[in-house]
């Protein structure tokens, strides 16, 4: 797999190293996105940082619609839960959240890399 950013294609020795880099300078906001062939069938997209992370008592509910942590008015938070139904029911994949307070917090979506002609998940 390479990365390719406007003017170079990293080789994964390379990504690693920015990557590592990047980590070793915590100051800095930080978005990571990593894609992955799990296998034939599977395909997987993380998108992590390395910001506050998600309380638990949150985490367990922004796939919920109209769960939200803002203040009336001020927005709806229905981002995610959208996200969450293209992903499993259109899709036919996973979303999940992992947290840590003080470290970040990662999603990761694993879709198939097929789907049937009747917009179900391929299957041998």
């Amino acid at each position: 797999m390479q990365v390719q950013t406007r003017k170079h294609i990293y080789t994964p020795e390379e990504y690693l190293e920015l990557e590592e880099k990047a980590a070793s300078n915590s100051n800095l906001d930080q978005i990571i996105i990593r894609t992955k062939i799990i296998d034939e069938k599977w395909i997987q997209i993380a998108i992590a940082d390395n910001g506050n992370g998600i309380p638990e008592n949150v985490k367990n509910r922004i796939f919920n619609p109209f769960f939200t942590t803002k203040e009336i008015s001020k927005g709806t938070d229905m981002g995610i839960a959208i996200s969450y139904r293209i992903i499993t029911e259109k899709h036919h994949g996973k979303l999940e959240c992992f947290s840590d307070i003080g470290k970040g917090t990662e999603f990761i979506i694993q879709i198939p890399v097929k789907q049937a002609a009747n917009n179900t998940a391929y299957s041998d």
